[in-house]
């Protein structure tokens, strides 16, 4: 079961794991594995996700290809970005107001 907390691990997993999938087939071999797995993500869903479409291929490489488990790791991953992105809209900190001006008159005591 996949765990959103896991999400950045699961990332550097995915990528590593294409890196050494891309570093063991040919270049075209990899070119027709990627293919493989954006048609296996065409038409997946019916909303955006707004996850990069190269994450999603690496998902897919990394789930070989098991539609379903591929489905719930893009879920995860759009997420996670979603709760990022909403924690980080919320610790945004506006910076300090100035202070008020002081009067001449009491500048000058």
């Amino acid at each position: 079961m996949f765990s959103v907390d896991r999400a950045p691990r699961y990332l550097a997993e995915a990528r590593a794991g294409a890196a050494r999938l891309q570093e063991t087939t040919t270049p075209a071999q990899y070119e027709a594995l990627a293919e493989r797995a954006r048609r296996l993500l065409d038409g997946m869903f019916r909303v955006e996700t707004n996850v990069d479409p190269e994450i999603q291929v690496l998902v897919a490489l990394r789930e070989k290809f098991d539609a379903a488990r591929t489905k719930q790791a893009i879920l995860l991953v759009a997420t996670w970005q979603l709760i990022r992105g909403l924690s980080t809209a919320m610790n945004v900190r506006t910076a300090p107001a100035a202070a008020p001006a002081r009067p001449a008159a009491l500048l000058a005591r």
